[in-house]
């Protein structure tokens, strides 16, 4: 098991991950969660989805945790899913255990009963940005990009797509998928995917600072308030978590969804980009 404790030195007990790809201190009521896979720019693999999910699973109403702090390691904040493990997923047939793995990450972030607060920089990427749509308050430092970017590996945002959906706006979310262009960290606050932007120095006390405020509310009462939003929607969460990942199954055994991804791992445009026209 991992103890390594949290890399940009704060006060704390180091919390076993069962991951060396996770970081976990415990700070009095913070949790502080980081990725820590810096040479894979913190890229989604099983092993990581599966210690993250764990870390969230442990916190309990009424428990010592009251907000996690949740952050990455190195330059990028989550390149999204690892593309290695996607492109072998469909032939070796874990596509449907990893989809499933993702779903069940997200929807236990959004039922944690301590709210989460994001601390964001370098980049967000596909399943990035599903992290930071599952947290409940999102900072990012200027300079961050952001890109919903499966429809160029042949892709869908699936997974992800409901939380998505809910930080943005269908619409907006919509064209952000279609388009799959990156986003600058201000276009993120415009859009609703981060509450703040802050320059880089000061990011960390920004995240501190929103920690501060959330202690400020009762335990009970913010655990309440996460639950609202399912409360008055309705949504059958069973039913769109089975779609969703039934959708990124079949995206990544399609002839485009193997195409895309051999592409990226090649750096080679896809199939289906376009030859620019010869200049004359």
């Amino acid at each position: 098991m991992s103890t390594k404790g949290r890399r940009d030195g704060a006060a704390g007990l180091p919390v076993p991950s069962g991951d060396d790809d996770l970081t976990i201190v415990q700070a009095g009521p913070v949790r502080r969660i980081t990725l820590a896979r810096p040479d894979r720019r913190n890229a989604l693999g099983r092993a990581l989805v599966a210690a993250l999910h764990a870390a969230f699973a442990a916190i309990k109403e009424g428990g010592e945790t009251r907000v996690v702090l949740l952050a990455g390691d190195g330059p990028t904040f989550c390149a999204g899913g690892d593309i290695a493990e996607f492109a072998s997923a469909a032939a070796d047939c874990h596509a449907a255990a990893d989809a499933a793995a993702l779903a069940d990450l997200l929807a236990t972030m959004a039922a944690c009963p301590a709210p989460i607060v994001a601390r964001v920089h370098g980049a967000a990427y596909g399943g990035g940005v599903g992290l930071v749509s599952a947290a409940d308050v999102a900072l990012a430092a200027e300079g961050t990009r952001f890109s919903l970017s499966e429809a160029r590996l042949g892709l869908v945002p699936a997974v992800i797509s409901p939380y998505v959906f809910a930080a943005l706006g269908e619409r907006e979310a919509k064209a952000r998928m279609l388009r799959a262009a990156p986003f600058g960290a201000e276009e993120a606050l415009r859009c609703g995917l981060v509450h703040q932007v802050v320059p880089a120095a000061a990011l960390y006390a920004a995240a501190d600072e929103a920690v501060v405020d959330l202690l400020q509310g009762a335990p009970g009462a913010l655990a309440a308030i996460k639950r609202l939003p399912v409360a008055v929607s309705g949504a059958n969460s069973a039913a769109t978590r089975a779609a969703t990942t039934a959708l990124l199954v079949d995206r990544l055994a399609s002839d485009e969804g193997r195409e895309g991804l051999r592409a990226f791992l090649e750096k080679r445009p896809a199939a289906w980009v376009p030859t620019p026209p010869e200049a004359t």
